[in-house]
């Protein structure tokens, strides 16, 4: 006879597959991390939430009700503090990291801080949490990390991004292996409508997509719903494990 835990991983149905399981969300103060939480609370989830920005956080918080167990202020880079907030309502089922500071800059313009910035978020998070998943994600739990296209699709500006993007990959495979039976995975998006490209000017940014979309097979770029929906499918799917889901439209194609 299955366990409760083991039948967690065979896969929702779409509709309660994640209902009463607790799930801490890094980065989801905004964007796909947001979206992630909303969609979770929604199949019945408690949700911790986690950012930089404790404001966003809270509103985040306020939408989703009795749904939030937790709305934590956290650097990624803080091993400490990853363990702590982890502890509070641990273990969980599932840990996500959104979280990003990304820079769109020729490499030899990078300044340290901005590379530090970076190297916070999608480097030292990400091997943090995967220090704090041994202790605090549940036997049967799921760890998804967030790369991107930049990964596979080399341009001016993204040689940092590209770096951390293919790394976080190789780690989801390593830490898949090493802390069996507990699942890691990534989620790839291509260019999404979302905060990461807040500082572009409107009308810049409107060009950018409609070039982006040109290019695409699926004729538009993706939206944080498209990311959440694909992060929620591998959560819910004991068997995908330590690999890695491409959710870009066909950009590694086109």
């Amino acid at each position: 006879m299955m366990t409760s835990a083991s039948m967690h991983t065979e896969g929702g149905n779409g509709q309660s597959g994640l209902n009463g399981l607790k799930i801490f969300i890094f980065g989801a103060g905004s964007g796909m991390g947001a979206a992630i939480a909303k969609m979770a609370a929604a199949r019945g989830a408690k949700i911790a939430l986690a950012g930089r920005n404790l404001e966003k956080l809270k509103s985040v918080a306020q939408q989703l009700g009795q749904s939030v167990i937790g709305t934590y202020s956290v650097d990624l880079a803080d091993q400490k503090r990853v363990e702590e907030v982890l502890a509070e309502h641990g273990p969980y089922d599932h840990i996500v990291t959104t979280a990003a500071e990304l820079t769109f800059t020729p490499f030899v313009d990078l300044s340290d801080e901005q590379i530090s910035r970076m190297l916070s978020a999608k480097f030292w998070g990400p091997i943090n949490i995967g220090r704090a998943a041994s202790r605090h994600l549940n036997a049967q739990g799921s760890v998804l990390f967030f790369s991107g296209l930049a990964a596979y699709r080399q341009a001016p500006g993204a040689s940092l991004v590209g770096v951390l993007n293919i790394g976080l990959e190789s780690l989801a495979a390593a830490l898949a292996i090493e802390l069996k039976p507990k699942r890691f995975n990534v989620i790839s998006p291509g260019v999404v409508d979302a905060d990461t490209w807040a500082a572009m000017p409107e009308d810049a940014r409107s060009a950018f997509f409609q070039q982006v979309s040109n290019t695409l097979p699926v004729g538009r770029v993706g939206s944080v719903t498209d990311a959440a929906h694909a992060a929620l499918a591998v959560l819910e799917n004991g068997f995908i494990n330590g690999t890695v889901i491409n959710v870009d439209g066909g950009g590694r194609v086109a």
